[in-house]
């Protein structure tokens, strides 16, 4: 599914005077990339959110850790693929896997630890507080992806 969602990413951005070949095949292809890849994962990331928490009732901590997880796994196959368009070796592979999965352990953290102080301190409801979250990690993630795993 991944595989047809790039193969169809590239062709669109691919048409000679289509907008979306301007927009991410022009100066900011690396961000508009990554931004285009972050809306992917956000709404893979909330899917899986919503569906653990409101359907199953798993707590909303637990919902974010797999939501976040599913959100990931997509993350590291559309960057490496289309946004750094990464073309390592299989050794190379596994050092931008590890530092990929560092990178967003660490976000991880910082997202659930947002979360549960806006919800528990503010009483802030648990969609508003996940977006301002997710917006935080997402500045975080991409620095760390450009300099340090795809650089």
């Amino acid at each position: 599914m991944i595989e047809r969602l790039i193969k169809i990413m590239t062709q669109l951005t691919k048409a000679k005077y289509s907008i979306f070949n301007r927009i991410f095949n022009g100066k900011l292809k690396c961000l508009s990339r990554f931004s285009a890849t972050g809306v992917i994962n956000t709404l893979v990331d909330f899917c899986v959110f919503t569906i653990c928490e409101s359907l199953f009732g798993i707590y909303y901590t637990l919902s974010q850790v797999l939501g976040y997880s599913f959100g990931i796994i997509n993350s590291f196959i559309l960057n490496k693929k289309w946004t750094f368009e990464s073309e390592t070796s299989n050794k190379k592979v596994y050092r931008e896997l590890i530092q990929f999965i560092v990178v967003n352990i660490c976000s991880l953290v910082t997202t659930v630890l947002c979360m549960k102080f806006l919800v528990n301190t503010f009483s802030i409801n648990v969609y508003i507080s996940k977006v301002m979250v997710t917006l935080i990690a997402q500045v975080i993630n991409f620095s760390l992806y450009k300099f340090w795993v795809f650089s």
